[in-house]
């Protein structure tokens, strides 16, 4: 149960970050409403869940909710394929743009040369009995 509950706490920092909460709720709303929904998935599980209480069904429960698991991830319409691709689209509400530079700031000096940052970086150790 922990990892269910932080596995959905990074869900739902990710979407916040990205400022994409707005559409992961309207995802989730829809999975649970309309036609096709999550329901028969969950009354399908809890149903083969159920068997598995009486002993002697229990590896078969077992048996059939792995086989449950396996159909849900690989038929749902492409759910690794959406979750990459949510995953891999740029959020639309960044307000600075990562390449621009901020209005009213002078440019950033050229960088050292490497001859230079290394002399500065001996001029250090020497301070430290090298």
């Amino acid at each position: 149960m922990p990892y269910v509950l932080l596995t959905l706490g990074a869900i739902l920092f990710v979407a916040g970050v990205r400022g994409k909460n707005a559409e992961l709720w309207t995802l989730v709303k829809g999975d649970f409403t309309g036609s096709n929904n999550f329901v028969f998935w969950v009354a399908a599980v809890a149903a083969v869940g159920a068997v598995g209480y009486v002993k002697p069904l229990k590896p078969l429960s077992i048996a059939f909710l792995t086989l449950l698991l396996v159909v849900l991830i690989l038929s749902n319409k492409g759910v690794i394929a959406k979750l990459e691709t949510y995953l891999n689209t740029p959020s639309s509400t960044s307000p600075v743009s990562p390449t621009a530079a901020p209005e009213g700031l002078p440019p950033l000096p050229p960088l050292a040369p490497a001859d230079e940052i290394n002399g500065n970086i001996g001029s250090m150790l020497k301070g430290f009995g090298r």
